[in-house]
C-alpha cells in the first residue's frame, strides 16, 4: 500500500522528488501471484471503497486500509495489518517492524500530505494471499503527474490481515528518510498556502546575504570568520542583557554601547516570540512530531531568523473552530508563553538597552559622536550589520502568528482589529502591547 509519494517532482511546478512508500515484506519474501485475478481502474478515491464482490479478504482489507488512509483515520488503517506486519519505506535504511513503528510512521506522513491527496487504486491483481497494487495520486481529484506505482502484499490466511509487503518505487542512489518528508511538507504547505513562500524566499536571502554572501554586508563571510569576529561575539554574549557591566563585573569587556544596545535588544525582540509557544502545543495536528516551538525561541537567542523564518514555513495552520483550552498547553507554554509579565520584563530590556546606547560609557562621546562611530563600525562590522538585517525581518514578520494566536483564543478574524493592526505595524512595542493586552485562553475549569 502507498504510505508516502514518490517521485512527485511537477507538484505545483515546484520538481520536489518525494517518496510513496508501502508495507515491505521481509528480503527473502517473494511476491508470488498464484492464479492472479486482475480487476481494472477500481479506485479508492477520498474515503470510499470500491470492493468487487469477487475480490479475496486480502484484498478488500487493502482498499479498507487505502479508504482509512485517504480518511486520515490512522487507527482503522493500522487495524488491516497483522500485529507482526514488517513495513519497508525503501526510502528509509531500514524496515519498520510492528504496528507500533507503523503507526508512527503513518502519522508522520499524514502530518506531511495535505488532506486534499488520495490514494486511487488502478488495478488489483488478486492472488488471494498474495495481492499486487497499481495506483496513482489525486490532489482534489485530479491526477498528479509523476505518482504511479506498484505495490505487493502478502496476506496472513488465518485473520486475514496484511502481513507484509513491497513498495516497486523509481530507483533512488540515496536514502533520504526523514528529509524526504520534509521537502514533501514544504512543498505540500505552499500550495495549500502560497503566502507561506514569503518567510522560505526570506529565510534563503538571509541565510545566502548574511552567511555567505561578500560585498552585499561589509566583512568576512560566515566561512572566513577571524579571530576578531569570534571575540565580538564573545564579548556581547558576555554583556548579555547588560547584566555583567550594570553590576561592574571583572570580566565584563568594554564595547561600543550602541553595538551594546543593538544586541540586547535583538535578543529582547526575539524571546517576545516566546508569547506563541501555544503554537506549537503537543497533539496538532493530530500525528505530529516535534511541532513544538520552545526549541525555536531558544535557537533565536542564537541565530534569530535563521530559525524563525524556516519555523513560520513549516508551522501547522490553526485549523480549528473550537478555542483551545490553557490545559491543553505543556508546562513551558503555560507558564511562559500566557504570563503578562513576560512582554513587561522584555519591554524594561529593550528600553533599557536603548537607553545604554544613548547614554552609557562616557568615554565614547555624545550622542553625535557615537552615533558617528557606530556608523562606522556598521560599515566594517559583519556581525553588527547582521543584527541590522534581524531586526528589519523581526519588524516585517512579528505579526505572522497573531491571527492565528487570536483564534485559539476564540476571537474570529474580523474582531480586535486595533490589537491585530498594533501588533503587526508598531515593531517590538507593538507586539509586547498584543502580548498584554490579548484575551487569555479559556479553561475549562
Amino acid at each position: 500500500t502507498v504510505l508516502e509519494m514518490k517521485g512527485l517532482r511537477a507538484v505545483a511546478a515546484l520538481a520536489l522528488p518525494f517518496t510513496l512508500a508501502t508495507v515491505a515484506p521481509p528480503r527473502s519474501a517473494a511476491f508470488v501471484p498464484h492464479r492472479p485475478h486482475f480487476l481494472q481502474r477500481s479506485h479508492v478515491v477520498g474515503c470510499a471503497v470500491g470492493a468487487e464482490s469477487t475480490e479475496s479478504v486480502g484484498a478488500q482489507a487493502i482498499r479498507r486500509y487505502f479508504a482509512a488512509w485517504n480518511c486520515r483515520d490512522m487507527e482503522a488503517a493500522c487495524a488491516e495489518f497483522s500485529d507482526k506486519c514488517t513495513y519497508e519505506d525503501t526510502q528509509y535504511a531500514g524496515a519498520f517492524e510492528g504496528k507500533e513503528k507503523l503507526r508512527a510512521h503513518l502519522d508522520k506522513v499524514a502530518d506531511a500530505l495535505p488532506s486534499s491527496f488520495s490514494f486511487c487504486i488502478d488495478s488489483v491483481a488478486d492472488g488471494g494471499e498474495s495481492v499486487g497494487i497499481q495506483w496513482h495520486v489525486e490532489n482534489d481529484g485530479e491526477p498528479l503527474p509523476f505518482t504511479r506505482g506498484c505495490s505487493m502484499y502478502t496476506i496472513d490466511p488465518g485473520s486475514g490481515k496484511i502481513l507484509s509487503g513491497f513498495d516497486v518505487p523509481e530507483p533512488a542512489p540515496l536514502k533520504p528518510g526523514s528529509s524526504s518528508l520534509l521537502l514533501l511538507r514544504v512543498a505540500s504547505l505552499l500550495i495549500a498556502e502560497p503566502v507561506r513562500g514569503l518567510p522560505l524566499v526570506a529565510w534563503l536571502l538571509y541565510v545566502v546575504v548574511v552567511f555567505f554572501s561578500n560585498g552585499i554586508l561589509p566583512g568576512p563571510d560566515a566561512t572566513q570568520l577571524d579571530g576578531a569576529t569570534w571575540e565580538e561575539v564573545r564579548d556581547l554574549s558576555l554583556n548579555f542583557w547588560l547584566v555583567a557591566p550594570l553590576l561592574h563585573l571583572p570580566f565584563a569587556p568594554t564595547l561600543h554601547p550602541m553595538l551594546e544596545a543593538l544586541f540586547n535588544a535583538l535578543l529582547a525582540w526575539a524571546a517576545a516570540f516566546a508569547g506563541f509557544l501555544a503554537d506549537g502545543r503537543p497533539g496538532r495536528p493530530t500525528g505530529s512530531v516535534g511541532n513544538s516551538m520552545l526549541p525555536v525561541v531558544g535557537g533565536m537567542q542564537f541565530l534569530t531568523n535563521a530559525f524563525l523564518l524556516p519555523y513560520l514555513v513549516v508551522r501547522p495552520r490553526e485549523d480549528g473552530a473550537s478555542p483551545v483550552y490553557a490545559e491543553d498547553l505543556d508546562g513551558a507554554a503555560a507558564m511562559l508563553g500566557e504570563s503578562r509579565a513576560l512582554p513587561l520584563v522584555l519591554g524594561g530590556v529593550f528600553t533599557g538597552s536603548v537607553s545604554w546606547g544613548l547614554l552609557a560609557r562616557p568615554e565614547f562621546g555624545d550622542l553625535a559622536m557615537r552615533y558617528a562611530s557606530f556608523c562606522e563600525l556598521l560599515a566594517g562590522d559583519r556581525v553588527a550589520s547582521s543584527f541590522v538585517v534581524d531586526l528589519a525581518l523581526f519588524a516585517a514578520f512579528q505579526g505572522w502568528l497573531v491571527d492565528d494566536d487570536l483564534k485559539r483564543r476564540g476571537i474570529g478574524p474580523k474582531d480586535a482589529v486595533a490589537l491585530r493592526g498594533i501588533a503587526r505595524f508598531v515593531p517590538f512595542f507593538g507586539l509586547c502591547a498584543y502580548l498584554s493586552f490579548r484575551p487569555a485562553l479559556p479553561s475549562r475549569s
